[in-house]
């Protein structure tokens, strides 16, 4: 595996992570407790990751 496919594949891992952590927060955890600035941080934190792979992806493939 390359590092690239590898960097993308860690990119990856982490916005799912921010998802699991937005739908616990939302109440999918043992005592259902809502967290409201947690869904929100992993909301940002997701859309940062992949607005972070697109942008990624297209500088990876311009020529240098």
């Amino acid at each position: 595996m390359s590092l690239k496919a590898f960097h993308r594949f860690f990119v990856v891992i982490c916005a799912l992570l921010f998802a699991f952590t937005g739908y616990w927060a939302s109440g999918g955890n043992p005592t259902a407790m809502v967290t409201p600035w947690l869904i929100f941080a992993s909301a940002a934190g997701a859309c940062a990751m992949i607005s972070y792979l697109v942008w990624h992806v297209r500088s990876v493939r311009l020529p240098a």
